[in-house]
């Protein structure tokens, strides 16, 4: 495998740099994203790759005095109070997802769609951290807040809410516990 044409970030980090140092924050600063770097944010996660490329996505970025919309709906019950001060977040909509014919018989239990809603998270929370943003995925929400607030239709699903910023001046990069090579995968080869 060619490895000397690494492809370097915004701000020349590889992507291992991405992978090492993304981080769930729970400490933004109330600094404002530029919208160019929202727009690549979301320009490098609709790259992400999907089954039958049907895209079953919506992305709807939040900054600005609506911001106070998603913070109320993801401060629910006292939860995710570290939100206070993040800037923007983007809403992340499930649609269906329109798989080749053949697919969606032979495959009918899998939930491709919300696979692919993973893949493009990952994505999202990868080109933030390589262009020197934070982010944290939430699944805590109050939906039907966020369907009335931002007019989401019925046939559409919130699966994750990802808030986004830069992370406060005394945010530390934590050691990250992982399962070993050896405890997350068995190579089987010839």
């Amino acid at each position: 495998m060619k490895t000397d044409n690494i492809i370097k970030g915004a701000n020349g980090h590889d992507f291992d740099f991405a992978v090492t140092n993304r981080q769930s924050c729970r400490s933004f600063s109330d600094k404002p994203v530029d919208k160019e770097l929202l727009l690549k944010l979301i320009n490098n996660t609709r790259m992400a790759p999907s089954a039958c490329n049907s895209q079953p996505w919506r992305f709807i970025v939040v900054q600005g005095e609506k911001a106070r919309l998603v913070k109320d709906a993801v401060q629910l019950d006292g939860r995710n109070k570290f939100t206070e001060d993040c800037p923007a977040f983007t809403i992340v909509v499930e649609q269906k997802a329109t798989l080749a014919k053949g697919v969606a018989i032979r495959f009918d239990q899998q939930k491709f769609a919300q696979i692919d809603i993973g893949i493009a998270t990952a994505f999202y929370t990868l080109t933030a951290t390589n262009i020197g943003l934070s982010t944290c995925i939430l699944g805590w929400f109050d939906e039907e807040k966020i369907n009335k607030d931002f007019n989401i239709s019925p046939d559409e699903k919130v699966r994750l809410v990802l808030a986004t910023g830069y992370a406060a001046d005394n945010y530390e990069l934590r050691n990250k516990v992982r399962k070993s090579v050896d405890e997350a995968a068995d190579f089987i080869c010839d």
